[in-house]
């Protein structure tokens, strides 16, 4: 009897756990697919194919960005570009697919956005080594950018942050998942456990990110701007079991549902593909993004600008004169409270609790020049807070420089 009764209770607490974490009520299909029109486009960056060590084809990835409502997707094979000379790059539905490289340089993995360069028709080795000369600093090509990938990676670190790309991987995927295989092996399992009966619990215990990683976005961005940071999918769709066989996971739809980039665009959405990307990329490599986890919330109603006087400056923008600034930060009513970080300079000056049903913007005034980035994170818990019960990642926006 009392074994029963124990199970019993055991069971309804593990009820009450498992579903007082609920994905948020659907929003209209307007709010939330394709938000070009609201001068902003959301995509997957550094992704593989069945070009390198991934499981699908470019347009099943395509495809799978254009069902999860992304507007770009960029694949990003292991140090070739196949998937452009076999004529995948194009737009599928309303989804553009841009090919560029992950190199393997001698000091890790860098993602070589090369193909409006010189170097656009180049062959692999080629491309390679121009991306770690660039890096260097011992060589330049007009329209090559390149990124750090997966700085922290448990297999794959990189080994020179004592020097900056002009970009860098702030979360990575696929490395946040073999860090908490590593770390916590059993926190691990049980997240997958949950997984078929709450994608939405499974999701949100999966969101974590990488104190050090962060660290050195802000050391980056603390030598000016013309840095970017990014969240990196990194992809593959396949785990090898053995020579023979592999599994399927995790998959694309699967990643690309749970979070992407925001590019602002300066101007409305380019009509044709060619300049689509030169526009994207532009946003890109000048800052204007912010790295978003839909799955958490919907994007729409929300922004963070600096107001000086009647001037608004986004994300990338470079203030050069301004007086009486201050931070505003907007979200909209969430079935969750948040809390909003305003970082200078590496540092949290400012830390604001936000209520589930508050619009109304944070403003914070500025405590003079420097670099100011803004964080949102969920405050979320459980019924009990035994499954869950931390600070969850939901937006991190590019800084604004104040100089």
């Amino acid at each position: 009897m009392k074994h029963t009764y124990f199970w019993t209770v055991f069971i309804w607490i593990f009820i009450v756990e498992l579903y007082s974490v609920l994905p948020p009520k659907p929003v209209s299909q307007s709010e939330t697919t394709h938000i070009a029109s609201k001068n902003y486009v959301q995509g997957a960056i550094h992704v593989h194919s069945k070009f390198s060590d991934g499981g699908g084809t470019p347009d099943e990835i395509a495809r799978a960005a254009e069902q999860a409502g992304l507007d770009f997707v960029v694949l990003t094979d292991h140090n070739n570009y196949e998937g452009r000379k076999k004529g995948f790059e194009k737009t599928y539905g309303q989804t553009d697919l841009f090919v560029e490289m992950e190199a393997s340089t001698p000091v890790g993995h860098a993602v070589s956005f090369f193909s409006e360069s010189e170097l656009k028709n180049a062959d692999n080795q080629a491309i390679v080594q121009a991306t770690y000369k660039q890096f260097l600093k011992t060589a330049s090509y007009p329209g090559l950018f390149l990124s750090i990938a997966h700085p922290s990676n448990i297999k794959n670190p990189w080994a020179r942050l004592d020097e900056f790309a002009e970009g860098l991987e702030v979360v990575n995927f696929d490395s946040s998942w073999q860090r908490q295989v590593s770390d916590s092996p059993l926190d691990f399992v049980l997240t997958l456990s949950l997984y078929p009966f709450n994608q939405y619990l499974s999701a949100v215990r999966f969101f974590e990110t990488y104190s050090k990683d962060f660290i050195a976005w802000d050391e980056m961005t603390s030598r000016g701007p013309g840095h970017f940071a990014y969240l990196a999918h990194d992809t593959h769709s396949k785990v090898k079991l053995n020579n023979e066989r592999a599994l399927s996971w995790p998959g694309y739809l699967q990643t690309f549902k749970l979070a992407s980039n925001i590019l602002f665009l300066k101007g409305p959405k380019a009509a044709d593909f060619e300049s689509r990307k030169k526009q994207f990329y532009s946003s890109l490599r000048e800052g204007r993004s912010a790295i978003f986890y839909q799955a958490v919330f919907p994007f729409p109603g929300n922004s963070w600008q600096i107001k000086c006087g009647t001037q608004e400056f986004s994300p990338g923008d470079v203030i050069t004169e301004g007086k009486n600034c201050e931070a505003v930060v907007s979200t909209p009513a969430t079935p969750f409270a948040k809390v909003i970080h305003l970082v200078k300079n590496g540092e949290t000056t400012h830390e604001v609790l936000v209520g589930k049903k508050m619009t109304t913007p944070v403003k914070i005034p500025l405590s003079g020049k420097g670099t100011y980035r803004v964080e949102v994170l969920a405050k979320y818990h459980s019924g009990l807070h035994l499954m869950l019960n931390r600070l969850v990642p939901y937006i991190f926006y590019s800084p604004i420089y104040l100089q």
